[in-house]
């Protein structure tokens, strides 16, 4: 068992695997160039000077977005969603950790142990409530990297590791703690009502 959260993912490239003090932001917003999401569209172009020029006007709304994000101060930046390279590497430039493509279960209990709300637009700074935690760091369990939050504001994260030969173990496993921790909510529930 740990104390705090564990997030099953792996810190970007080239950046530090270990913080202290985090001011985390969490996000659910998308961190690529915009696509054009209809089947079938097409966009014709007259040269490839005018492709370079989509593609760098998509470059400069990107780095827009990253400086909105890094207007909050963050140290940290979680995505629900993917983070491209690009973005990636200015988030790495300006030194703030980036996390993506974190489980929305995971960004929500994440949110919640951190005290931050989980933000989709970042245009006023001051509006997105950042987490907070004692340390950030990238550990390894068995042969998987997870990202371990400890000191984390609300102070009531920890996180039970099951590790096992297969699925079917796990799963008993699971199904067994589930069991006590249900049996031990309605104990404590008994308790506090006499």
């Amino acid at each position: 068992m740990f104390q705090g959260f564990i997030l099953e993912k792996s810190i970007g490239i080239g950046q530090q695997k270990r913080l202290e003090n985090a001011k985390i932001l969490v996000a659910n917003t998308p961190m690529d160039t915009d696509k054009i999401k209809i089947f079938g569209a097409r966009v014709r172009v007259g040269s490839m000077q005018a492709v370079a020029d989509i593609e760098e006007e998509e470059k400069r709304k990107m780095k827009r977005k990253v400086s909105k994000i890094l207007q909050h101060k963050p140290t940290c930046f979680i995505n629900r969603q993917l983070i491209y390279n690009y973005p990636e590497q200015l988030f790495t430039k300006a030194g703030c950790m980036a996390i993506e493509h974190a489980d929305f279960v995971g960004v929500e209990r994440l949110a919640l142990v951190t005290g931050a709300e989980i933000a989709s637009t970042f245009d006023t700074p001051g509006t997105v409530k950042l987490g907070h935690c004692k340390l950030i760091e990238e550990v390894v369990i068995g042969e998987d990297k997870v990202i371990h939050f400890s000191g984390v504001a609300k102070g009531e994260a920890c996180t039970v590791v099951l590790r096992g030969a297969n699925k079917q173990i796990l799963d008993e496993a699971e199904r067994s703690l589930h069991d006590a921790l249900c049996v031990l909510s309605q104990t404590v529930k008994v308790v506090i009502e006499y």
